[in-house]
């Protein structure tokens, strides 16, 4: 009984300063996805811009220590293109819905204050497209098109997992209110591609994102 005296005691400073807070975030991503080329030398993987949007929850445990829960629509674009053959230009898009739960530290004063996040992500490829032009060897002319991919479950691997962390800085403008900028860097673990060949093509994506939010504090 004295113990638990002694930790309802010591508990106490942080209940007393805990608070909930929720809010809003919207950014960019720039994604690079990792892809052996094996024999195709000629092919060109390249890094590209997305959007991403999403709400946020955080559990203030005291003044420099939160844990913190979004529910993320972010997107991890690539661009596939050709040295040899120019009219060939493959503009990828596909769509997460991710789940980061981290920790978050806080450091500064009342009212400005910088804060680090680090934690796991999961998430699930909602779907994909890509856009672009090739050359049709037929007609001997170059095309425009614009396409959904159908999702092949021997194939494609929708489930995702990974690290997240993230620096920013936080301003709380009146009591109630804060808004913040963060610059983020999701590392997935889990290829996006199933080993379903006997040639293993595993496919990684890494994606920076630079977003903003608006918190209120409860």
């Amino acid at each position: 009984m004295k113990r638990l005296i002694t930790f309802i005691a010591l508990m106490l400073p942080a209940l007393a300063f805990a608070q909930w807070r929720v809010g809003v975030n919207v950014g960019a991503t720039y994604n690079h996805s990792t892809i052996n080329k094996h024999y195709l030398t000629d092919f060109q993987w390249d890094d590209r811009w997305g959007v991403t949007m999403g709400v946020m929850g955080q559990y203030d445990i005291n003044n420099w220590l939160g844990v913190r829960a979004e529910l993320d629509w972010t997107q991890k674009n690539y661009r596939l293109t050709r040295q040899i053959l120019s009219d060939l230009d493959y503009k990828y898009v596909n769509n997460y819905l991710q789940l980061p739960v981290m920790a978050s530290f806080s450091f500064g004063g009342e009212r400005l204050r910088g804060f680090c996040n680090a934690g796991i992500y999961g998430g699930y490829w909602l779907t994909s497209g890509r856009e672009g032009k090739d050359f049709n060897s037929s007609s001997n002319k170059v095309y425009e098109f614009s396409e959904d991919i159908n999702f092949n479950s021997e194939r494609d691997q929708r489930l995702d997992f990974g690290f997240v962390g993230g620096l920013g800085m936080e301003y709380h403008f009146c009591q109630r209110w804060a808004a913040q900028v963060e610059v983020r860097y999701y590392h997935s673990t889990v290829s996006t591609q199933k080993d379903y060949m006997r040639l293993s093509d595993p496919r990684y994506n890494s994606t920076l994102g630079v977003q903003a939010g608006l918190w209120y504090r409860f």
